[in-house]
């Protein structure tokens, strides 16, 4: 049995600065870690806000730069890990990054969003080559971000590499507000995982995004759902629950006897 309490900060919608953003993280990595929590989230490119090609640009961070090193300062002296999106520079390129830090400051891993779903982003960034898995406390964790985890491949292939927990910053619209609600129970549930899920807030001045950050169980229960505006929503989860879902019944282990990739499809007359 290994415990971690995940906190999700769904954070106002903002284009602001570096030193803006890494002020208002900072005091919800305090709050996290009174709270006692292990390990923060943040929203899909927190650190630039979403949705504007020039802040992108304009916030983009080499790894090692100034700004990563503050907000791994952020995380030493919180003594908590935390899930940080922002662009991400790598010469020429530009990815849509979440950086994973331990509760040392240490870099534990950097994820590049593979599907990118509209102009800005496609205008914007360069695909990732999808999830890796990583230890934190004793958990194995995953990355993916927002639209990711709308393709049932790629959360299966975080499930494949043995994850119970898959973390995920988003910037979900309030249009597609059946993602947080039916999607990613669904996904927690086919792939027997954890999922935290965390999308900016929803604002009377900004009511763009669906402001439905959640953790969800592995048998497809949420375990905590933020309301609309900005929030700091924490749940435990007990990695027992994945082997208490398996054990009903396995559909990794089942997948393997029903031949889905060699399976001819019927044609309809």
């Amino acid at each position: 049995m290994t415990l971690l309490t995940l906190a999700l900060f769904q954070a106002r919608p903002a284009f602001h600065s570096a030193d803006e953003a890494l002020a208002t993280l900072n005091s919800a990595m305090s709050r996290a870690a009174a709270a006692g929590a292990d390990m923060l989230v943040t929203p899909e490119l927190y650190l630039s806000g979403y949705g504007s090609a020039a802040a992108a640009r304009g916030a983009a961070q080499d790894l090692g730069s100034q700004t990563l090193h503050a907000a791994a300062q952020i995380a030493a002296e919180h003594r908590i890990g935390m899930v940080l999106g922002y662009p991400e520079r790598c010469g020429r390129a530009l990815y849509n990054s979440a950086a994973v830090f331990g509760r040392d400051g240490r870099l534990i891993s950097n994820y590049r969003k593979v599907a990118l779903p509209n102009d800005f982003e496609r205008d914007c960034f360069v695909p990732g080559i999808g999830p890796e898995a990583f230890e934190f406390e004793g958990v194995r964790c995953s990355v993916l971000i927002c639209y990711d985890i709308e393709f049932p491949e790629l959360a299966r292939r975080a499930a494949l590499l043995g994850t119970e927990l898959l973390l995920v910053p988003t910037a979900l619209r309030a249009k597609w507000r059946f993602v947080s609600d039916a999607i990613v129970p669904s996904r927690a549930y086919e792939n027997a995982m954890f999922v935290g899920y965390c999308d900016f807030a929803a604002e009377a001045s900004n009511s763009q995004f669906s402001g439905a950050s959640s953790i969800c169980a592995p048998d497809g229960q949420h375990l905590c759902r933020a309301t609309g505006p900005e929030d700091l929503i924490l749940a435990t989860i007990d990695t027992t629950a994945v082997q208490q879902r398996k054990s009903d019944f396995d559909f990794l282990q089942d997948l393997k006897g029903i031949g889905c990739a060699t399976s001819p499809i019927a044609k309809i007359a």
